[in-house]
């Protein structure tokens, strides 16, 4: 008989994905079980390798690649053989959010996931929320032809017909040791007197305010369903224990301190390159392998992850006692490094070091701590090229400028080598929305003056690298997002409640950072205190020439993209403002035409889990038309391009920051 889960809606919940069987024999308990965890997450469709830059032997700069899907595949085959060398079973996981950051994900969509994933020998992954991006019937699409499970033991599908048959969306996968293997089963029976191992999945509670799209699902509390699956499965036998989540390594510790019996917390959605990663400019976060006491003062849960972009592989070795108990966790993140270096961001052929060069800075870069020189697997690299590649260059379009330096993005100030300013490339994405907004051609339609813009820097997927920029740089990978712009007028005092709510979200060790806002004729200094909280020690706009301080009885113009005003993503102090009624205008092209839909106003939406869902109601029209064929929604991305055009010199000039973090 099931434990009573801890809340109702995860009973419903278990009882619609956890009674798989009726059985309740109790597996045999082995002794000194030893297994060895590959990981990933957040790879985002990043399929080639990212460009990076890391400190030479000389200690200036080299810029090269890192990662992409050819080299996880190499590290992860290399790993996995390895262990089984030493005679040690292992797990390849994936902590989710495969989709969306990259052409190839603009054009192919779920299906190159589809193709490339199953190419990798991965054994289940998180359902991040990012595979919600293009709705849930390629959601159901991408679940039903994976050759590995997608896991969410919190989310209940029963009432969504999209998703509702789907038998590889499920709560958790079982798997018993045979010699050095895993081997996956269906069913509790399948692990009887044998050595099992539970693999379940977590999904954000709070998927409904951070995704539009979410039919009838139902998204049970994360510690709720965590504890219930665990005492379920520990009913049943099964002492071995590992978490696939996609909350964010700070949601993961929380995790780890209210819930008895998780051993292995394998997590994604914070893009944590957990440990020391300062020589390749990507800053130091906490120590891999972190151990969390868990409430009963007993049991430990072992926390990882590994980065974003495929640009690392993680691996955790555990070890269990004869009671199924972890008694250790160690490992490490590697960054999976290239042959090729530059000494100039442009990485250009006549920037290539000198082949008399080569060895010693081969020999140097094997040598840095949590780091691996990896070629690509060719097969996978020729199905990329032949296959795929062809099309993404097509989509590039024309050229709009050129830098000869990267124009870097982070999430959250002081973060990944940046200074207390952050990104660099939000600033200039929130200008070019003040700029598309207020000119004159824009405002005849609109009839508002736009006073300044806020973006979220999850908004925004990649940096802008040095060289040749194309129209497809902007649309199909630094904005890939449907992204209708908003205007919508706030009080300043209104303002201040926002920045400061979503700030103080951000700033928790490990917390999603994807919500931080960045400014245009906006600036403001968020100072942090000993309590952990921040305070706005300036926060002004620019009227004219003159920097103002913001008054908090003053009515101000905000621009910012639709989903960030429909109070998406911790942005709810503007849906607030915007429950009773609104003065909005959202922004799209129609047809090759501005068109203007005004908002009547923002609701809140309560589901029987009580998460909430913002929806916004138009007032001559149901939503906004964004499927349609000939009209175009990446308004922000349309900003992006028609300001590069506007400005060509635009990067030969240091742009004044806005926004200040300091830290305590």
């Amino acid at each position: 008989m099931i434990k009573k889960p801890v809340s109702h809606t995860a009973a419903v919940m278990l009882l619609a994905l956890l009674l798989v069987s009726g059985c309740s024999s109790q597996p045999k308990t082995n002794s000194g079980v030893t297994l060895s965890i590959v990981h990933i997450n957040d790879t985002h469709s990043q399929f080639d390798a990212t460009p990076a830059k890391v400190k030479g032997p000389t200690g200036m700069p080299l810029y090269t690649y890192i990662g992409g899907h050819p080299r996880l595949l190499t590290k992860a085959r290399q790993l996995q053989r390895e262990a089984t060398a030493r005679g040690v079973a292992s797990l390849f996981l994936h902590g989710g959010d495969a989709f969306k950051g990259s052409a190839y994900f603009e054009i192919f969509e779920q299906k190159i996931n589809i193709d490339i994933l199953n190419r990798m020998g991965i054994d289940a992954m998180a359902l991040g929320n990012h595979e919600f991006d293009i709705g849930l019937d390629k959601l159901a699409d991408f679940a039903e032809n994976i050759n590995f499970p997608l896991l969410a033991a919190n989310v209940d599908n029963t009432a969504e017909p999209a998703l509702a048959a789907v038998a590889n969306l499920k709560a958790y996968q079982l798997f018993v040791l045979e010699g050095t293997e895993l081997i996956a089963v269906k069913n509790i029976t399948d692990t009887a007197n044998k050595t099992a191992v539970a693999v379940f999945g977590l999904a954000l509670e709070n998927m409904r305010s951070m995704v539009p799209d979410t039919g009838q699902l139902v998204f049970a509390g994360e510690v709720s369903a965590a504890q219930a699956t665990v005492d379920y499965l520990q009913a049943k036998g099964i002492n071995h224990i590992i978490a696939l989540t996609h909350l964010g390594y700070q949601r993961d510790i929380n995790l780890a301190q209210q819930v008895n019996g998780i051993d292995v917390i394998v997590g994604g959605h914070s893009h944590s390159l957990l440990g020391n990663f300062s020589q390749w400019y990507l800053g130091q976060q906490a120590p891999y392998a972190d151990n969390i006491t868990n409430p009963d003062g007993l049991g430990v849960t072992c926390i990882v992850q590994a980065g974003q972009f495929a640009q690392a592989v993680g691996l955790a070795e555990v070890t269990f006692d004869n009671t199924g108990r972890l008694t250790q966790c160690q490992g490490e993140n590697t960054l999976l490094a290239s042959r090729d270096y530059f000494t100039l961001p442009l990485r250009s052929d006549n920037s290539r070091i000198a082949a008399t060069e080569q060895l010693t800075v081969e020999s140097y870069i094997n040598r840095l701590q949590r780091t691996a020189i990896t070629e690509e697997n060719p097969e996978l690299r020729q199905v990329l090229n032949q296959v795929y590649l062809p099309a993404v260059r097509q989509a590039y379009g024309e050229q709009i400028s050129v830098t000869e330096q990267s124009i870097s993005h982070v999430r959250l100030p002081g973060t990944d080598g940046s200074d207390q300013h952050g990104s660099v490339l939000a600033g200039h994405i929130t200008d070019a929305m003040y700029y598309w907004l207020n000119m004159p051609a824009v405002r005849a339609k609109t009839g508002r003056q736009v006073d300044f813009a806020l973006i979220g820097a999850g908004n925004i997927r990649a940096n802008l690298e040095a060289g040749a920029i194309y129209e497809g740089h902007i649309r199909l990978e630094i904005l890939p997002f449907d992204t209708p712009l908003s205007i919508v007028t706030l009080t300043g005092a209104e303002l201040s409640e926002l920045l400061l709510q979503v700030i103080n979200a951000t700033l928790p060790a490990g917390a999603h950072a994807g919500k931080f806002p960045y400014s245009s004729h906006l600036r403001y200094i968020a100072q942090e205190h000993a309590s952990g909280q921040a305070v706005l020690q300036q926060l002004q706009w620019l009227d004219g020439e003159r920097w103002q301080d913001i008054d908090p009885d003053t009515r101000y113009s905000l621009a910012t993209t639709n989903y960030l005003a429909n109070g998406n993503d911790g942005w709810q102090r503007l849906q607030q403002v915007q429950q009773q009624g609104t003065d909005r205008l959202d922004l799209i092209i129609e047809q090759q035409q501005l068109a203007i839909y005004p908002v009547k106003r923002v609701d809140a939406i309560t589901d029987s889990s009580g998460q909430q869902a913002f929806v916004a109601h138009y007032q001559q029209a149901e939503g906004l038309p964004c499927k349609v064929a000939g009209n175009d929604c990446k308004v922000a991305a349309i900003a992006m391009i028609d300001y590069l055009k506007a400005t060509p010199t635009l990067w030969q000039q240091a742009r004044p920051a806005t926004v200040t973090l300091l830290r305590r």
